[in-house]
């Protein structure tokens, strides 16, 4: 029996992507976009079949090279992490941690493995990824990465293991703007696009 790669795209419709309406989405992190309208367009959490592949988002080339980075000693009346030149925010809630704790963002997060008690919002703007107001940028996922599973081929293929529930808030002309899901704990989490599996015929 021969088999073949099919590609599936993370296409909006075809992932049990629900649309919920207009709305103002202000935790944006982009100015410009904390006061447009939005629709936000919700993707539940899922398993990945092993052996699936997608594709990395990476920056675009209007993206500071420079490496950014935030810390915060946060306690348990919580508190929010930005990192504006990635333009990325995580909201940290009340009665997510026990203890005051150091938290660190810079390509991850740190410390590696922490865990908190109530969910954080992670939100990512996409305006400087390299996939932009392409159907590549509109089918965008957050991801998360094995330990062990967890590099980036030299094609920017990965192996994720979940999609992690989420919501992509697009402009009245259909490109996606924002991205935000929620994380229970620091690991490896990637934006994606694409996702593929081999099948046998």
């Amino acid at each position: 029996m021969s088999s073949h790669r099919v590609l599936y795209r993370l296409a909006l419709t075809a992932s049990a992507i629900v649309l919920v309406g207009c709305g103002d989405y202000s935790r944006s992190t982009s100015p410009a976009l904390s006061q447009a309208k939005l629709v936000a367009v919700r993707s539940s959490f899922s398993l990945v079949e092993s052996g699936a592949k997608a594709r990395a988002v990476r920056w675009g080339p209007a993206h500071s090279r420079i490496e950014q980075s935030a810390s915060a000693v946060i306690g348990p009346d919580g508190g929010t992490l930005s990192l504006p030149g990635s333009d990325f925010t995580m909201n940290i809630p009340s009665g997510a941690l026990s203890a005051p704790t150091s938290i660190t963002v810079v390509a991850k997060m740190l410390p590696h493995g922490l865990q908190f008690l109530r969910p954080v919002t992670a939100v990512q703007g996409l305006q400087n990824t390299a996939t932009y107001g392409s159907d590549d940028g509109n089918a965008v996922r957050s991801a998360y990465l094995q330990e062990g599973r967890d590099g980036i081929d030299v094609d920017d293929s990965v192996s994720p293991s979940e999609l992690e529930a989420s919501t992509t808030y697009f402009d009245a002309a259909r490109v996606a703007q924002t991205h935000v899901w929620v994380i229970n704990h620091f690991s490896r989490y990637i934006l994606i696009s694409n996702l593929w599996v081999l099948v046998g015929n």
